[in-house]
């Protein structure tokens, strides 16, 4: 972005009498708050938080109960998330003293950066070299261009497997496809229009993709890292946060441009919150750990199949039911769990530091430092994993933990015999051992390890094949006072699951309802750098530097036609603003 860019917005008129009201208290709920307060003038005193779980952060958790942690998932963060760090930058840090969020995340880097000593696996336990491979036949790379020049909107409602076709086979057997899928959960049956978006919004990290290159961590779980210091700093400045409280429905005015009134219940019932003329209300529509159900070490977990209360997407079906025009289709995401389900598993190992001692030396990890993303290439399950050094701030000298998943957990497992969905905790990690080729840890390991494991549901519900009118603008049009933000609204050009998104629409929604006169962070669009071209024509070849022997070979038949192409390619690239907005 342009520093001219970072100016402070001229305070909205009447912005005193403003109050909002924000529907969810994840990331991105509390970073709405942030940005009405901090870039918008808001009051803090006039913004209430509504969220139905008895603590905030939504899908950014961490916690101990008293056998050990619990944490459902982590975050692959980049420095490229313009959003996120910007509205880091301003938030102090509770662990680091003097220093913001954004200031203690670079200093972790400084201490623990993150690279792929041995990114893949196989063969109970063995480091797979053939990730760093990512050369494709011609008719893989074929099919790659034409995705990568083809309007996603030719894309809607199709998968990945009915676009790749016969090279689908060739595609899921690529290191490419390995480092890619196992890093964001992307399944065969998943969106087209995501994968494109993906492999375009991200490819600067393609040619460093098999060592992780470019892949940041908070210092701790991002829980106790952004979640906790947003929130006090929320606090500080009188943000209102109803927990335990379920935003049920929303009335809206005859012709949908107002939201009048939520439908909210308590543990005092049901009531009416009416909003006036002054009044916003910012909506997340949609939570991808909604009916999340944790297990143990002697005990499965269960998939909550319910329908009658999906949290926030019951929200969304309700108000889809009155304009699905203006609201989209929430059933296209939320109506088929074999599909969007899978485990996350989250062990902590006490006073046995001989298994982190052997996984760190057997792949070529320092002690103490954070291993990024491990990945099985012929588990059953496609069991990838993540060691950490120190993730809690309380954790104690003799406790480690590290985190697992089963992506392809509905699948019988290579040693357990079954499902991951109908494995304990203990045969979670049995499994795992199997194939670290380290089941004669199995026993010590067991009885120094707490294990919590947790199926979610809708986890890769945002994957879900989708036009793009299937999911709400985050100002939908014609809207007057409500906007959406979060997994499931439609943000030109840019992806689903990273926190990223969840800023990025917190922060359109905050600077277009108050209508500021100040842009919103753009974008950083990769596919528009030769350099970042050039880095992956390069990897994908195999090759330091191109030869002429490299470029495609042109039919002088179908000269005119390519010289089409081209031109057509050419004039597609949007031009590069490089005004000085006064708006």
């Amino acid at each position: 972005m342009k520093w001219f860019d970072t100016h402070h917005a001229t305070r909205p008129q009447g912005i005193e009498r403003k109050h909002a009201h924000i529907v969810g208290g994840g990331i991105a709920g509390m970073a709405a708050a942030a940005f009405l307060i901090d870039d918008g003038y808001m009051d803090g005193r006039n913004i209430t938080i509504y969220e139905n779980l008895p603590t905030v952060g939504g899908s950014m958790d961490g916690a101990r109960n008293e056998h050990g942690y619990l944490c459902r998932g982590e975050r692959e963060l980049e420095p490229h998330m313009e959003c996120l760090w910007y509205l880091f930058s301003k938030i102090p840090s509770i662990d680091s003293p003097g220093m913001t969020v954004l200031d203690e995340t670079v200093a972790a880097q400084r201490d623990d950066q993150i690279y792929a000593h041995s990114r893949v696996l196989h063969r109970q336990g063995e480091v797979y070299e053939g990730i760093h491979d990512f050369t494709m036949s011609k008719r893989l790379t074929d099919k790659m261009i034409e995705m990568a020049t083809t309007p996603e909107e030719r894309f809607e409602d199709m998968t990945i497997d009915e676009f790749f076709g016969d090279t689908a086979d060739e595609l899921y057997q690529s290191s490419m496809w390995i480092c890619f899928h196992s890093m964001l959960a992307f399944k065969h049956y998943h969106s087209m229009i995501e994968f494109k978006r993906y492999v375009v919004r991200f490819m600067m990290y393609q040619p460093g993709a098999d060592r992780l290159v470019g892949i940041t961590h908070t210092k701790y779980n991002e829980y106790d890292s952004m979640i906790k210091p947003l929130h006090a700093w929320l606090r500080e400045r009188g943000v209102t946060f109803r927990t335990g409280c379920t935003v049920t429905d929303a009335d809206l005015n005859a012709d949908h441009s107002r939201i009048i009134a939520l439908r909210v219940r308590d543990e005092r019932g049901e009531d009416t919150v009416s909003i006036d003329d002054d009044g916003l209300v910012i909506i997340t529509n949609g939570s991808m750990t909604t009916n999340s159900a944790f297990g143990d070490n002697t005990h499965a977990t269960e998939t909550n199949r319910g329908t009658e209360d999906m949290g926030a997407f019951t929200l969304w079906k309700r108000l889809a039911a009155k304009d699905a025009n203006r609201f989209g289709h929430p059933e296209k995401f939320c109506s088929d769990i074999d599909k969007t389900k899978w485990v996350s598993v989250f062990p902590t190992v006490t006073g046995y530091p001989e298994f982190f001692r052997r996984v760190y030396e057997r792949y070529g990890y320092a002690p103490n430092t954070t291993t990024g993303a491990i990945t099985v290439k012929d588990s059953s399950w496609d069991i990838s994993m993540v060691f950490y050094p120190k993730y809690f701030p309380q954790q104690a000298d003799d406790e480690q933990v590290f985190w697992f998943d089963a992506l392809y957990g509905e699948n019988e497992g290579d040693y357990i015999r079954k499902p991951a969905d109908q494995c304990t905790g203990e045969e979670l990690l049995t499994e795992l051992l199997y194939h670290l080729g380290m089941l004669d840890m199995k026993d010590e390991l067991l009885a120094h390890t707490y294990i919590s494991t947790c199926m979610m549901p809708y986890i890769t519900s945002q994957f879900m094949p989708r036009t793009i009118n299937d999911r709400p603008r985050v100002i939908p049009e014609g809207s007057a006072n409500y906007a959406f933000i979060g997994q499931f609204c439609e943000l030109p050009g840019d992806v689903v699951f990273t926190v990223e998104t969840s800023i990025r629409t917190a922060m359109m929604a905050a600077y277009g309802l108050l209508d500021l006169d100040k842009p919103v962070v753009p974008l950083y669009e990769a596919q528009y750098d030769i350099r970042v071209l050039s880095m992956c024509l390069r990897k994908m070849l195999g090759k330091d530097a191109i030869d002429t022997e490299d470029l495609p070979k042109i039919n002088p038949l179908r000269m005119r036609e390519e010289s089409r192409k081209l031109v057509d390619a050419f004039n597609a690239i949007p031009e590069l603003d490089v005004m000085a907005h006064t708006y």
